[in-house]
């Protein structure tokens, strides 16, 4: 029998779709395929521009690892990570649920039970022809699980999640969701209309050589320095159109001095970090919290 029917009811029940933001982050969006297309490949494009910016994991085994962002190298390796290959094609909700359901079934949960994976999709589960649960099917939360283990830069479960960045510390960390804020809330149509037509080997390159290359990989022409200065200007353009205004009467502008920072100095956290361990040659810096290099927008 056909997975299909039952697959609408998933889309159904889970087309509410506030999209969301995570450090990584989420980002609501309306449900209109249109603005889920748009916001879906800004994320996936710009997903070297945010590793490199925000990267912030250089060492491994409390060592140099030879990457800027070893998390986001790490997470490119994975069978479940990286960016959707549906990123490149016209994309909608359907679209991206039919590729969720033909990843294998990471684990499922059963009345108390663990089942550990066998190499069958969920797609297999809809038609009921696990191995191990002969003719049973999914629930919705069952599904909503399901979504939960694809760990792509951009990932789609009631929200929008953008999975690219390195996290940081307190100093810096409202900064991520605040550039990806004005772009989305803000300049969508600009930031879009910019991204829409570069190739996927440009992008899929870039992408691999951020976490190592940082802010002087290539993308389209340009290094992601060049490109980080006109998406900041259009983030900061996009959080001044929505003016959400806190107490002492800022918009969210303030929350993107850590790029600012970045982008002026052409350095970025994890070289500082670079620079720190070089000179101490251990990283008691980062366990004695040390650190003298936050950028705040407090």
């Amino acid at each position: 029998m056909s997975s299909r029917p039952r697959l609408h009811k998933f889309v159904r029940l889970t087309n509410i779709f506030g999209t969301s933001y995570k450090t990584s982050g989420r980002l609501n969006c309306n449900t209109s395929e249109e603005d889920f297309e748009k916001k879906f490949k800004i994320g996936n494009y710009l997903a070297p521009l945010t590793i490199a910016i925000f990267a912030n994991s250089p060492f491994n085994e409390k060592n140099l690892s030879g990457y800027l962002s070893y998390r986001g190298k790490v997470w490119q390796e994975t069978n479940r990570g990286g960016i959707m290959p549906i990123t490149f094609e016209k994309v909608n909700f359907e679209k991206y649920i039919d590729h969720a359901i033909n990843y294998p079934v990471l684990f499922l949960k059963k009345k108390g039970k663990y089942y550990s994976p066998n190499g069958q999709t969920f797609k297999d589960f809809l038609n009921g022809n696990l191995n191990f649960l002969i003719g049973e099917k999914p629930t919705l939360e069952d599904f909503e699980n399901h979504l939960g283990t694809i760990f792509t830069e951009i990932r789609l479960k009631q929200v929008i999640e953008f999975r690219s960045l390195d996290t940081c510390n307190f100093g810096c960390i409202c900064n991520g969701p605040s550039f990806f804020t004005g772009l989305i809330y803000g300049s969508l149509d600009e930031t879009y209309e910019i991204i829409k037509d570069w190739k996927k080997e440009d992008v899929m390159e870039a992408y691999l050589n951020a976490p190592k290359q940082g802010l002087n990989t290539l993308l389209h022409n340009k290094k992601l320095i060049d490109w980080g200065k006109i998406f900041l200007d259009l983030s900061k353009k996009g959080l001044e159109k929505r003016n959400e205004l806190d107490k002492s009467g800022k918009n969210e502008t303030i929350y993107l001095k850590h790029i600012e920072e970045i982008i002026k100095n052409k350095k970025t956290r994890a070289e500082m970090l670079i620079e720190q361990f070089n000179k101490t040659k251990n990283l008691n810096f980062l366990v004695n919290h040390d650190e003298n290099f936050s950028y705040s927008g407090f």
